[in-house]
Protein backbone atom coordinates (compact mmCIF):
# COMPACT_ATOMS: atom_id res chain seq x y z
CA UNK A 1 0.00 0.00 0.00
CA UNK A 2 1.10 3.36 -1.37
CA UNK A 3 0.54 6.90 -1.29
CA UNK A 4 1.13 7.68 -4.69
CA UNK A 5 4.11 9.83 -4.41
CA UNK A 6 7.70 7.39 -4.33
CA UNK A 7 9.30 10.13 -1.86
CA UNK A 8 6.74 10.47 0.69
CA UNK A 9 6.74 6.56 0.26
CA UNK A 10 10.41 5.97 0.83
CA UNK A 11 10.79 8.63 3.97
CA UNK A 12 6.89 7.86 5.20
CA UNK A 13 6.58 4.11 6.47
CA UNK A 14 7.35 4.23 10.07
CA UNK A 15 10.33 6.76 11.66
CA UNK A 16 12.77 4.07 12.49
CA UNK A 17 13.72 3.12 8.45
CA UNK A 18 13.19 6.58 7.50
CA UNK A 19 15.15 7.99 10.12
CA UNK A 20 18.21 5.54 10.66
CA UNK A 21 18.30 4.27 7.15
CA UNK A 22 18.51 7.76 5.76
CA UNK A 23 20.96 9.25 7.87
CA UNK A 24 22.97 6.25 8.64
CA UNK A 25 23.82 5.91 4.68
CA UNK A 26 24.47 9.87 4.84
CA UNK A 27 26.82 9.51 6.84
CA UNK A 28 28.12 6.13 5.72
CA UNK A 29 29.09 7.22 2.43
CA UNK A 30 30.19 10.69 3.50
CA UNK A 31 32.99 9.17 5.73
CA UNK A 32 34.31 6.82 3.60
CA UNK A 33 35.42 9.52 1.49
CA UNK A 34 38.20 10.72 3.76
CA UNK A 35 41.44 8.61 4.31
CA UNK A 36 42.11 7.30 7.43
CA UNK A 37 44.89 7.17 10.17
CA UNK A 38 46.82 4.23 9.20
CA UNK A 39 46.61 1.43 11.55
CA UNK A 40 50.01 0.29 13.72
CA UNK A 41 48.83 -3.36 12.58
CA UNK A 42 48.94 -5.22 9.76
CA UNK A 43 50.17 -2.80 7.31
CA UNK A 44 47.82 -1.51 5.17
CA UNK A 45 47.70 -2.00 1.33
CA UNK A 46 47.06 1.78 0.55
CA UNK A 47 49.11 4.54 2.84
CA UNK A 48 46.18 5.23 5.49
CA UNK A 49 44.01 2.67 5.10
CA UNK A 50 42.99 0.56 8.43
CA UNK A 51 40.82 -3.06 8.53
CA UNK A 52 38.43 -1.67 10.29
CA UNK A 53 36.50 -5.34 10.66
CA UNK A 54 39.66 -6.29 12.75
CA UNK A 55 39.09 -3.16 14.74
CA UNK A 56 35.73 -3.93 15.08
CA UNK A 57 36.65 -7.29 16.56
CA UNK A 58 39.02 -5.62 19.19
CA UNK A 59 36.05 -3.23 19.98
CA UNK A 60 33.48 -5.39 20.59
CA UNK A 61 35.34 -9.07 20.63
CA UNK A 62 34.48 -12.36 18.51
CA UNK A 63 30.74 -12.47 16.72
CA UNK A 64 27.96 -14.42 18.70
CA UNK A 65 26.63 -17.48 17.31
CA UNK A 66 29.94 -17.39 14.93
CA UNK A 67 30.67 -19.85 12.36
CA UNK A 68 33.82 -20.11 10.29
CA UNK A 69 33.94 -20.89 6.68
CA UNK A 70 35.80 -23.96 5.23
CA UNK A 71 38.75 -23.20 2.61
CA UNK A 72 36.21 -24.71 -0.69
CA UNK A 73 33.57 -21.97 0.81
CA UNK A 74 36.06 -19.29 0.53
CA UNK A 75 37.28 -20.30 -2.58
CA UNK A 76 33.76 -19.69 -3.73
CA UNK A 77 33.35 -16.60 -2.48
CA UNK A 78 36.46 -15.37 -4.33
CA UNK A 79 35.58 -13.57 -6.96
CA UNK A 80 32.61 -12.22 -5.19
CA UNK A 81 34.05 -10.32 -2.08
CA UNK A 82 37.52 -8.64 -1.30
CA UNK A 83 39.26 -10.91 0.38
CA UNK A 84 39.29 -8.84 3.91
CA UNK A 85 35.74 -9.76 4.36
CA UNK A 86 36.60 -13.81 3.30
CA UNK A 87 39.73 -13.50 5.66
CA UNK A 88 37.11 -12.08 8.70
CA UNK A 89 34.90 -14.99 7.98
CA UNK A 90 37.48 -18.10 8.16
CA UNK A 91 39.59 -16.41 10.71
CA UNK A 92 36.43 -15.06 13.23
CA UNK A 93 33.41 -16.03 11.21
CA UNK A 94 29.92 -15.09 10.22
CA UNK A 95 27.82 -14.36 13.47
CA UNK A 96 26.04 -11.39 15.23
CA UNK A 97 26.84 -8.06 16.92
CA UNK A 98 24.71 -5.94 19.84
CA UNK A 99 22.08 -9.22 20.68
CA UNK A 100 21.43 -9.80 16.98
CA UNK A 101 20.66 -6.52 16.40
CA UNK A 102 23.45 -6.75 13.46
CA UNK A 103 23.91 -10.07 11.82
CA UNK A 104 27.23 -10.92 9.54
CA UNK A 105 25.70 -13.85 7.21
CA UNK A 106 26.14 -16.46 4.89
CA UNK A 107 25.06 -15.12 1.47
CA UNK A 108 23.62 -18.22 -0.10
CA UNK A 109 20.42 -18.29 1.64
CA UNK A 110 19.79 -14.39 0.52
CA UNK A 111 20.46 -14.97 -3.41
CA UNK A 112 16.71 -15.51 -4.40
CA UNK A 113 15.96 -12.58 -2.86
CA UNK A 114 18.31 -10.14 -4.51
CA UNK A 115 17.29 -12.22 -8.02
CA UNK A 116 13.49 -10.88 -6.76
CA UNK A 117 14.31 -7.41 -6.72
CA UNK A 118 17.11 -7.08 -9.42
CA UNK A 119 15.21 -9.68 -11.95
CA UNK A 120 15.24 -7.63 -15.55
CA UNK A 121 16.32 -4.77 -14.37
CA UNK A 122 18.93 -2.60 -17.11
CA UNK A 123 21.63 -1.01 -14.33
CA UNK A 124 21.76 -3.90 -11.73
CA UNK A 125 22.82 -7.38 -12.19
CA UNK A 126 21.73 -9.58 -9.40
CA UNK A 127 24.90 -11.63 -10.20
CA UNK A 128 27.37 -8.89 -9.09
CA UNK A 129 25.32 -8.60 -5.85
CA UNK A 130 26.01 -10.86 -2.74
CA UNK A 131 24.42 -10.04 0.62
CA UNK A 132 27.12 -9.74 3.28
CA UNK A 133 24.82 -8.14 6.45
CA UNK A 134 21.37 -7.62 7.56
CA UNK A 135 19.62 -6.59 10.89
CA UNK A 136 17.25 -7.67 13.04
CA UNK A 137 14.24 -5.90 11.14
CA UNK A 138 15.28 -6.02 7.32
CA UNK A 139 17.82 -3.40 6.13
CA UNK A 140 20.05 -5.20 3.73
CA UNK A 141 23.86 -4.70 3.48
CA UNK A 142 25.05 -5.89 -0.37
CA UNK A 143 28.49 -6.37 -1.82
CA UNK A 144 28.33 -5.06 -5.80
CA UNK A 145 31.25 -6.24 -7.25
CA UNK A 146 31.81 -3.21 -9.43
CA UNK A 147 29.74 -0.65 -7.80
CA UNK A 148 30.51 -1.47 -4.08
CA UNK A 149 28.47 -0.50 -0.90
CA UNK A 150 24.29 -1.13 -1.41
CA UNK A 151 21.65 -0.80 1.19
CA UNK A 152 18.52 -2.33 0.51
CA UNK A 153 15.57 -1.27 2.93
CA UNK A 154 13.06 -4.70 2.75
CA UNK A 155 10.90 -2.43 5.20
CA UNK A 156 11.12 0.67 2.78
CA UNK A 157 11.35 -1.28 -0.64
CA UNK A 158 14.15 1.25 -0.94
CA UNK A 159 17.75 0.71 -2.67
CA UNK A 160 21.05 2.85 -2.18
CA UNK A 161 23.85 2.91 -4.08
CA UNK A 162 26.50 5.87 -3.11
CA UNK A 163 28.06 7.75 -6.15
CA UNK A 164 31.47 6.17 -6.21
CA UNK A 165 33.35 9.72 -4.81
CA UNK A 166 31.82 7.68 -1.63
CA UNK A 167 34.71 5.36 -2.25
CA UNK A 168 37.48 7.89 -3.02
CA UNK A 169 39.95 9.55 -1.17
CA UNK A 170 38.86 13.44 -1.33
CA UNK A 171 42.02 14.31 -0.47
CA UNK A 172 44.12 12.33 -3.56
CA UNK A 173 40.95 11.17 -5.51
CA UNK A 174 42.56 7.87 -5.81
CA UNK A 175 39.85 4.90 -5.20
CA UNK A 176 40.03 3.26 -1.59
CA UNK A 177 41.17 -0.20 -2.09
CA UNK A 178 37.99 -3.05 -2.16
CA UNK A 179 39.72 -4.49 1.06
CA UNK A 180 39.05 -1.40 2.95
CA UNK A 181 35.73 -0.38 1.40
CA UNK A 182 34.21 -4.13 2.31
CA UNK A 183 35.73 -3.16 5.92
CA UNK A 184 34.33 0.22 6.17
CA UNK A 185 30.96 -1.02 4.91
CA UNK A 186 30.92 -4.79 6.54
CA UNK A 187 32.07 -3.73 10.41
CA UNK A 188 29.40 -1.99 12.48
CA UNK A 189 29.73 0.16 15.97
CA UNK A 190 27.04 1.57 18.58
CA UNK A 191 27.03 4.36 16.18
CA UNK A 192 25.16 2.70 13.35
CA UNK A 193 21.86 2.62 15.04
CA UNK A 194 19.56 4.68 17.07
CA UNK A 195 18.09 3.97 20.65
CA UNK A 196 15.05 3.66 19.48
CA UNK A 197 16.32 0.15 17.30
CA UNK A 198 18.18 -1.17 20.70
CA UNK A 199 15.01 -0.48 23.04
CA UNK A 200 12.45 -2.35 20.22
CA UNK A 201 15.38 -5.25 19.96
CA UNK A 202 15.55 -5.70 23.21
CA UNK A 203 11.70 -5.09 23.75
CA UNK A 204 10.90 -8.13 21.05
CA UNK A 205 13.39 -10.22 22.81
CA UNK A 206 12.26 -10.21 26.13
CA UNK A 207 8.60 -10.80 24.98
CA UNK A 208 9.09 -13.57 22.27
CA UNK A 209 12.39 -14.76 23.01
CA UNK A 210 16.34 -13.44 21.60
CA UNK A 211 17.26 -14.44 17.76
CA UNK A 212 18.77 -16.78 16.65
CA UNK A 213 20.88 -17.43 13.91
CA UNK A 214 18.93 -17.25 10.74
CA UNK A 215 15.80 -15.50 12.17
CA UNK A 216 14.77 -12.25 12.36
CA UNK A 217 11.60 -9.63 13.75
CA UNK A 218 9.71 -8.98 11.35
CA UNK A 219 6.00 -6.65 11.66
CA UNK A 220 2.70 -7.86 10.98
CA UNK A 221 1.59 -6.63 8.90
CA UNK A 222 4.71 -5.19 7.06
CA UNK A 223 5.13 -1.60 7.08
CA UNK A 224 4.33 -1.74 3.54
CA UNK A 225 0.95 -3.04 4.29
CA UNK A 226 0.13 -0.40 6.71
CA UNK A 227 1.20 -2.18 9.36
CA UNK A 228 2.89 -0.24 12.29
CA UNK A 229 6.23 0.17 14.24
CA UNK A 230 4.95 -1.36 17.33
CA UNK A 231 6.77 -4.72 19.25
CA UNK A 232 3.39 -6.06 19.57
CA UNK A 233 3.48 -6.78 15.70
CA UNK A 234 6.65 -8.55 15.85
CA UNK A 235 7.02 -11.98 15.34
CA UNK A 236 10.11 -14.03 15.42
CA UNK A 237 10.40 -15.35 11.38
CA UNK A 238 13.18 -17.21 9.37
CA UNK A 239 14.94 -13.66 7.69
CA UNK A 240 15.47 -15.59 4.24
CA UNK A 241 11.92 -16.66 3.87
CA UNK A 242 10.45 -13.52 5.58
CA UNK A 243 12.97 -11.58 3.18
CA UNK A 244 11.39 -13.33 -0.05
CA UNK A 245 7.87 -12.41 1.54
CA UNK A 246 9.22 -9.13 1.87
CA UNK A 247 10.81 -8.32 -1.43
CA UNK A 248 6.97 -9.42 -3.56
CA UNK A 249 4.98 -6.49 -1.05
CA UNK A 250 5.71 -2.97 -3.44
CA UNK A 251 7.93 -1.98 -6.41
CA UNK A 252 11.33 -1.31 -4.89
CA UNK A 253 13.08 2.73 -5.51
CA UNK A 254 16.47 3.54 -6.18
CA UNK A 255 17.23 6.58 -4.26
CA UNK A 256 19.87 8.78 -3.88
CA UNK A 257 20.89 11.51 -1.55
CA UNK A 258 20.61 15.39 -1.74
CA UNK A 259 23.66 17.30 -1.02
CA UNK A 260 23.59 19.04 2.56
CA UNK A 261 20.56 21.40 2.82
CA UNK A 262 20.93 22.97 6.10
CA UNK A 263 19.38 23.60 8.35
CA UNK A 264 16.67 21.48 7.51
CA UNK A 265 18.47 18.93 5.97
CA UNK A 266 22.61 18.98 7.57
CA UNK A 267 22.93 15.18 5.52
CA UNK A 268 20.60 15.64 2.52
CA UNK A 269 17.14 14.49 1.92
CA UNK A 270 16.17 11.09 0.54
CA UNK A 271 15.39 11.75 -3.13
CA UNK A 272 13.51 9.00 -5.38
CA UNK A 273 15.56 8.47 -8.85
CA UNK A 274 13.63 5.43 -9.96
CA UNK A 275 11.94 2.70 -9.75
CA UNK A 276 13.62 -1.03 -10.17
CA UNK A 277 13.17 -3.33 -13.09
CA UNK A 278 13.00 -3.68 -16.66
CA UNK A 279 13.27 -0.01 -17.77
CA UNK A 280 10.68 0.95 -20.76
CA UNK A 281 12.65 2.87 -22.91
CA UNK A 282 10.03 4.20 -24.80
Amino acid sequence: MTSGDPACDIEGKGHFASRRAVLGWAASAAWLSFSRPASAQDPPKIPGEVDLLASMVQKLGEPQHATRISPEEAARYADRVPQALIRFWREHGRGAYFDGLYWLCDPEPFDPVLDFIFKQDDEFNPSDMTVVAYTAFGDLKVWHRHRRQMNVSLLLSSVFNPPPSAWHDRSTGQPFSEDYSVSTFASTGKWAFDRDEYELLAAAAARYGALEPGEVYGFFPALQLGGAYRVENLKRVRAAEHFQILAQLDRFKLTRLTPPDPPAYPYGHVEFVRYIGHQDKR
